[in-house]
């Protein structure tokens, strides 16, 4: 063969090696990447911890330090390990961490591949003393739920691998997880730390998340090393599916500015705690207007959707003097169902929105916190009972929730001195209007409505004066169904 003929041959050799090189390059270095996140160093903190584990306290910081600067895992490189890569000098690992279960990361004559050492089973403990080897891999279980909790359990090995190593033995279990209500194992996310035990069983409480699929490995660790983590457990999804999200939380209207006659408010709240997360909010808002039998009824719902990472919004163009209501709801998506929380709502009036830029004078003020428009609507004589409608206007100055109100009524004067009581009658209501009830025929109540429990002066007072039954008698359709006997 001539030597040109070498010489090309040679040249052939060296391309394709190369190419092969290129080729594998993203197969080592994914293994590379995968491996710098499935081996851990926690594996080695642990070792270390349990390696200093009888000295005492004062001597334990010194050897847990000395022992993590040399992280290395145990065993030998093996001496003919030639990969098929080795010509193209692949570095595919820089240190034992970044290579899978036992395997440390051993280098070549051009380079370092991840390889099996040759003396696992003759590790020295370790102040190199006393051939132990390494804790058995460990064999998880299938996960089983019980009540309210989630039971792992493993096997400490099986084989000459499972003999008993002297000293003690901690278990690390990791988890990962996706979201859905189908398993798909490429969607998993990372491997994350659960708990380390002596024991080979767990039980999980309020660990886990509904509406996620989990795998779990545990991994064994002695002062002399680990062989890593187990093969991971057949997924499990809690029985219990997810909730719909609760509602936003601590709904706060702030006002921005006024504006060709409009108002600008900035609406915000606080994201809450949820089974799922939160996929994106949806607000609504309308005007306040009273309503044929006075009532504040909503006219003309307005609504705007949110991203999820914005907890706020600008609300435009309200109608100053006037009170609006509105809303916030939470949606998170399950599959490809969507799931809604309730409404959170708050009232604002666009009539202090000027009052806050040039506050008032303290007497104003007082003014202000009165209640104002309290009125009898009607009389109504229901069942042989007797109840009065009142309303009034809301407090201009509620941002943070809708007013709380608190009603008292008695009896001052009566035909039948009998009926009239003492103590008179209380009741609370975040409305604005109100039915008083237990009343008598020919009585005159007092009534107030006020803004806190007790005040030295009421914010409001009305009086109202119920007629005698003949007048009620009068004005029934079927007037046989009052029996005023006793009454007048």
């Amino acid at each position: 063969m001539s030597i040109d003929k070498i010489k090309t041959i040679k040249m052939y050799t060296k391309v394709l090696v190369m190419l092969m090189a290129v080729s594998l390059m993203p197969m080592v270095l994914s293994r590379s990447r995968r491996y710098s996140k499935t081996q851990a160093n926690s594996l080695y903190k642990i070792r270390c911890d349990l390696k200093c584990i009888d000295l005492n306290k004062e001597d334990k910081p010194v050897c847990k330090a000395q022992c993590r600067l040399n992280e290395k895992k145990p065993g030998t490189c093996p001496i003919s390990d030639t990969p098929k890569w080795e010509a193209a000098c692949v570095e595919a690992c820089n240190a034992d961490s970044q290579c899978d279960g036992t395997q440390r990361c051993c280098r070549h004559s051009c380079g370092s591949t991840c390889s099996e050492p040759t003396d696992l089973l003759t590790v020295p403990d370790s102040d190199a003393i006393y051939v132990t080897g390494l804790p058995a891999l460990p064999t998880i279980e299938e996960p089983k739920e019980k009540k309210r909790s989630v039971v792992i359990r493993w096997s400490d090995g099986v084989g000459d691998a499972a003999r008993a190593v002297p000293g003690p033995v901690f278990y690390v279990l990791e988890e990962q997880h996706h979201l859905g209500p189908k398993y798909e194992e490429m969607r998993l996310g990372d491997w994350n730390l659960l708990l380390r035990t002596n024991k080979t069983k767990v039980s999980l409480r309020n660990a886990l998340k509904p509406g996620r699929w989990y795998r779990f490995r545990v991994a064994a660790v002695s002062s002399s090393g680990t062989r890593g983590f187990s093969a991971p457990s057949p997924p499990f999804t809690p029985r219990r599916g997810p909730r719909p999200p609760p509602s936003p939380k601590k709904l706060k209207v702030r006002p921005v500015r006024e504006h060709n006659g409009t108002v600008t408010v900035r609406l915000e709240w606080k994201e809450p705690h949820s089974d799922l997360p939160v996929m994106r909010y949806k607000v609504f808002w309308s005007r306040r207007v009273k309503g044929l039998g006075g009532e504040l009824d909503s006219v003309l719902v307005n609504h705007q959707t949110v991203p999820k990472d914005q907890n706020y919004i600008e609300i435009k163009d309200l109608q100053p003097n006037s009170m609006y209501f509105l809303q916030v709801q939470t949606i998170s998506q399950f599959g490809l169902g969507k799931l809604r929380s309730d409404k959170a709502s708050i009232f604002y009036n666009t009539t202090s929105t000027g009052r806050l830029e040039s506050p008032p004078e303290p007497l104003q003020r007082r003014d202000n916190k009165k209640i104002k428009g309290l009125s009898l609507h009607k009389i109504v004589w229901y069942n042989n009972k007797l109840k009065a409608r009142i309303a009034w206007q809301p407090l201009p100055s509620v941002y943070e929730q809708p007013g709380r109100y608190y009603i008292h009524w008695k009896a001052i004067k009566c035909k039948n001195p009998k009926k009239l009581r003492k103590e008179g009658l209380t009741a609370t209501t975040e409305d604005t209007t109100f039915e008083l009830y237990e009343l008598n025929y020919q009585c005159i109540y007092k009534v107030n409505v006020n803004s806190t429990p007790r005040v030295k002066t009421p914010d409001s007072d009305l009086t109202v004066t119920v007629p005698g039954c003949e007048y009620f008698k009068k004005r029934v359709a079927n007037s046989t169904v009052i029996n005023c006997d006793g009454h007048n």
